[in-house]
């Protein structure tokens, strides 16, 4: 003996209710069409509630953010270059030691030994840099970089070691 079950519930409204909007008067004339009503679509609109302007709205704030100095933003250029250069077996993984985090720097020797289907796409040429603070001497920085036709992202953390200056610490490389 088997019961079936129904556990379904009814979807809830998430459209506004609609509002009585009157119907725009109908044509009358020798243009008028059979029955007085206009085809669908030629040249006749729906009546909506909504005028078609734009609300206006105040001016939005200039982003207050500061512009990263020129010093983090050449350092993270020539950082993901080198990756890069690395990651296409055209650079020694030794030449990103004063860049990049030591535990980092196994990770990108992996994926350069690794076979990348990407690979075969061409030379990989750095496009974009962008930088972002999110604490004070900590940028996470995002950028393009170009393989043939396609384009690929990269993003990094960068932070300011008191010894050695500009460090990667954490890259997504995609």
């Amino acid at each position: 003996m088997s019961e079936s079950y129904t556990f379904l519930s009814r979807v809830p409204h998430f459209e506004p209710a609609a509002r009585d909007v009157p119907a725009p008067p109908l044509p009358a004339g020798p243009d008028a069409p059979a029955g007085g009503r206009h085809a669908p679509g030629r040249g006749r609109h729906r009546p909506s509630p909504h005028s078609g302007a734009s609300p206006r709205s105040p001016a939005a704030p200039p982003d207050t953010a500061p512009l990263p100095p020129r010093d983090v933003h050449r350092f993270t250029e020539q950082a993901f270059r080198l990756v890069l250069e690395v990651l296409d077996r055209r650079r020694n993984v030794r030449h990103l030691r004063p860049l990049v985090s030591p535990p980092l720097i196994d990770v990108v020797r992996t994926l350069a030994l690794a076979d990348s289907p990407g690979r075969r796409l061409g030379v990989a040429t750095l496009v974009r840099v962008h930088l972002r603070a999110v604490e004070p001497g900590a940028y996470e920085a995002f950028g393009t970089y170009g393989r043939g036709p396609r384009v690929f992202v990269i993003a990094a953390r960068v932070e300011r070691a008191s010894d050695t200056g500009w460090t990667v610490t954490s890259m997504v490389v995609g």
